[in-house]
């Protein structure tokens, strides 16, 4: 089955399932490429529907007290990208 992906300003929606998001798209520090586009969940955590559809990052660390929101990294070529470049 193929996954139904939309993404707005304020919304990011995976075969019906809709979460909140914030868009980020730099500057950056240096090393990190200028065209990055990040999606972040405003609830922390994306549905576990994303994490099938879509590949997400969270380098939180309980152990060092260091949480952080799920994060999709978007470069050019990606079939969100140009969406999420349009709403940042």
């Amino acid at each position: 089955m193929k996954n139904r992906i939309t993404l707005s300003a304020k919304f990011l929606t995976v075969n019906g399932t809709r979460a909140g998001i914030q868009i980020s798209a730099g500057p950056w520090i240096s090393g990190v490429p200028a065209e990055l586009i990040k999606v972040r969940c405003k609830k922390g955590t994306f549905p576990a529907g994303f994490r099938e559809a879509l590949t997400i990052e969270n380098n939180s660390d309980s152990r060092e007290d260091y949480f952080e929101a799920d994060c999709i990294r978007l470069m050019p070529g990606h079939a969100l990208y140009d969406a999420a470049k349009a709403a940042a």
